[in-house]
Parts: C-alpha cells; structure tokens; sequence
C-alpha cells in the first residue's frame, strides 16, 4: 500500500484544514496522532552512514503505536546515490521530513517490521482479533446505511450487507463509522438517500438529506514518469522478468526472510516552486471558481506554492509505462529490453477537481469516478516545469515545444484518492464536520480519506491512520 511510505503532511498542510473552517484542526493537534500511529525503529549507525540519516529527529516520531516503520536494511547502489545527489544540487535535506516542515531530497520510511510489511490488518486488527466486542465479517458487500427519521432530522441505525449466505443487518446503539475509502464512502451515502436530490431522485433513491456536496471535491496525486537506462549488473525490478531468479528470491524469502524481496526502497525530495521553476502565471482565470468553498482552497494553495511542497520527485527501481489498462501489472514494466531507474515527478497539490457519483441505487453497480485530471490548466504548467526539472541535466528528450503533448499523455493516478466526504463547512462544500458527524444525520460518521479537504503532500497513509486515531476520541468523547 502507498510504496509502504511513511510520509507526513507537511505543517501547512493541516493548518489548512483549520483555515478552511474547520475548529480544532491544526498540526499541534493532529501531530501526537501521527505519533501514535507509530513505532520508530531507529536507524543503525551503518544505516545511517549509507543512507545519510543524520536529519533524522527521534521527536518527531512516535515509538509506541501499532504501526511499525523503520529505513531499509538492504538497499541498492541508487538509493545510496540519492540524498548525495540532492545534497551535490543543493536540494539536500534540511530537517526531519516527519517534523512537518523540511524540504529536500532523503530516503524514505517504510513500514516494515522483521521483514514482513506493517499494517492496519496485523498491527490493529490482529491484536484486537480475540476482544468480545469485536466481530470481523468477511466476503460481505455493504448495501447501504440504514437510515430512519427521528424527531431531530434523520438518524443512523446500522448497516445492511449481502453475502453468500443472504442478506444481512447489524443495528447500531450509538452510532455508524463509514470507513470504505474515497470511492465507496460517498456512494453509499448516496444509496442510502444522503446526496444531491437531483442525482439521487434521477436514479430512485429516496432523499433523506439533500446535500448535493456529496461525492464531490475528488483530489489526488497525479505524476509523470522518465526512465533512464542504468549499466548492466545493478538491481532493478527488471530482473525479476528472469523466473529462474525470482524463484530463488522467493525462496530466501520464505525460508528465512532474507534476498531481495524482504525489503524494498524508494527516495524521495519534496522541493517547492521556488525550487523547480522561477516563473509560472498565476493570475490566470485557473485559480477563480463559482464552485463553494473551491476560491478559498485555491488562494491556501497559491499562497504556499513557493514555500511548500509543490513536488515529489520519487524514483522507483525499475521502468515505468505510461499505459490505460486494467492490466496493472503493466505498469511497472519498462516497455523495452533492459534494467531501468525511473523518476516520477509528482504534483503534490492539484488544483483540478473531480467527483465520484452513483450510477444506479444498487450498491453492486460500481460508481461514475471521474477524477477529471489537468482540467485546471495551472496543474498542467505546473508538471510541465516538474518534468523539466526532472531531465535536467542528462535527460534531453523534452522541450518547450513538446513538454506539454507529453505531460498529458504520460500522466499518471498515484492512487492517493481524497476529498469526497470533505471535512468542510456545509456551505463551503462539506459533507462532514469538524468532528466527522455527516451532516443532517445523527450518530453517523465518515472516517477514512474521503473527509481530508485538501490533499496533502506526499503519500496519505500516516494521515489515514492519524484522523482514524484522533476520530476514535471523539467517539469516546462523544458517546
């Protein structure tokens, strides 16, 4: 998931949310649950040599949560290479990029432990597994949230799902957690008759609550990929094309947890606008809006593109494709004979907008994603001048002439969907309050990505867990 990066948003980031209208939120209150979340494994002394971790900052992390995350303990020649390479541009590292304000070039955190990837499933769920209180049901598609009206408005009861089994309900004393993502969350608000009464009407939906922000505010991260060729000998993916190899690698793997496939690496810089390109136009009519609450998002971004993160330089060991299938093995594959090193360059906050909508009131039928990516046209000068950065100085293929017919035929989802349940004032476009109670119903609540209202910088893994551990005490405090 996410590469297993362990990313942070930056201070500004969070602050943001604040600005937007929403109490509470801010980096010093969200920082103890990105800490929480987490169980630092201290990098050794040759780790540190290697990997030029010396920035790292123990205060900036946490050591006792569920979520361990630690640097790699195998690492190739590349990502050795790296943070020299950034320090030798002048784009080195300043700072812990955990501590929520430094820039620059560094290795990542992954969220490995003895070998063995670390996550929501055996890190929270397992410990959990054998509590009275708890039960996991598994191969269940959700339906939809019951809903009844009440004397305040409308109020959560439970939830229905389907299985092999049949048809199923789970009734709720206190309240309903919608936790299924960025794509499912606002559709089944929408089955369940919370969305814009002329979507949910046109496909017989019963409204309980018109709120026609449902669904809308779609972000993510989108980024463009170049490949250099690397000398015959260094490690790449590509050599896992060799099955006689990569049987060997699993098996190392399974017998002892050791070879190549118990670890993994990827480098990243997060560098701003200042750092990438001297000008670009921003008085275009790309930064207005009519849309709610949209004119306040784009005047946060714009104020913060020189100062903050505006890119990810991100490389990946291995050859990347431009491509449009539901093959997704493709992707990570080069597209011609050779060992490859690719640098995706990725635009960490996108003004283009899209929405994720229901297509029919039945739950099995998958929604209408339509990210409509670039559709701002500042996003397309602004990874024009990230992939402009990127071939400089040994990569001369793009122009000025060509730079943009490339950019909009290599781009790429980085799969960081958010926004669709925006944590918001209604007004402004929101789904949910401050504290993640969806408005118009009682004793429901929208925990996962779909509440972020502005996409951060980097991977939004930490963040996912920090929001769910800061949600699960306003469930306490509010019960």
């Amino acid at each position: 998931m996410n590469f297993m990066f362990w990313t942070h948003p930056s201070r500004r980031d969070v602050d943001n949310w604040g600005a937007l209208g929403n109490a509470g939120w801010s980096w010093d209150a969200l920082a103890p649950y990105l800490r929480k979340s987490e169980a630092f494994l201290a990098p050794s002394a040759q780790q540190t040599s290697d990997l030029r971790l010396g920035y790292v900052d123990p205060g900036a992390h946490g050591t006792s949560g569920p979520i361990a995350n630690g640097f790699p303990k195998l690492y190739s020649p590349f990502l050795q290479a790296w943070p020299r390479t950034m320090e030798k541009l002048g784009l080195g590292v300043k700072g812990d990029p955990r501590d929520g304000e430094a820039l620059g070039g560094y290795v990542n955190l992954l969220n490995i432990a003895d070998a063995t990837r670390s996550y929501a499933a055996n890190a929270y769920l397992g410990p959990a597994r054998q509590r009275t209180n708890l039960k996991v049901v598994t191969g269940a598609h959700v339906t939809r949230i019951l809903l009844k009206k009440s004397k305040n408005g409308v109020r959560a009861t439970g939830v229905s799902w389907t299985q092999e089994t049949g048809k199923h309900e789970a009734t709720a004393s206190k309240e309903v957690v919608l936790a299924a993502g960025s794509v499912a969350s606002p559709q089944l608000l929408e089955v369940s008759g919370v969305g814009g009464r002329k979507l949910l009407k046109q496909h017989g939906v019963d409204v309980l609550v018109d709120n026609p922000n449902v669904g809308e505010n779609l972000q993510d991260h989108v980024y463009v990929p170049l490949g250099f060729a690397v000398k015959p000998g260094l490690p790449t993916n590509e050599d896992y094309a060799n099955a006689t190899y990569f049987q060997e690698q699993l098996s190392l793997y399974l017998q002892n947890k050791t070879g190549r496939l118990s670890s993994a690496g990827a480098s990243s810089a997060l560098l701003s606008l200042k750092q990438i390109a001297s000008t670009l136009d921003f008085a275009s009519p790309s930064l207005k809006s009519n849309v709610p609450g949209l004119a306040d998002q784009y005047r946060l971004i714009l104020r913060d593109l020189k100062s903050e993160a505006v890119a990810q330089e991100l490389t990946i060991e291995g050859g990347i494709s431009p491509q449009f299938s539901s093959d997704t093995t493709k992707l990570f594959s080069a597209g011609s004979p050779g060992n490859f090193l690719s640098i995706l360059g990725v635009l960490e906050h996108p003004l283009s907008r899209g929405s994720v909508h229901i297509q029919s009131a039945d739950a099995a039928v998958h929604p209408q994603i339509d990210p409509r990516y670039l559709s701002n046209p500042l996003d397309v000068q602004l990874l024009k001048a990230i992939a402009l950065h990127l071939q400089t100085p040994g990569y001369r293929a793009l122009t000025a002439d060509n730079v943009e017919s490339w950019v909009r035929a290599a781009v790429q989802s980085e799969y960081h969907p958010c926004g669709t349940c925006a944590m918001l004032p209604k007004s402004a476009g929101g789904v949910v309050d401050e504290r993640l109670r969806v408005y118009g119903v009682e004793g429901l609540r929208v925990v996962d990505a779909s509440v972020f209202p502005l996409i951060p910088r980097a991977n939004i893994q930490s963040l996912v867990y920090a929001v769910a551990e800061r949600a699960a005490d306003f469930i306490k405090q509010d019960a």
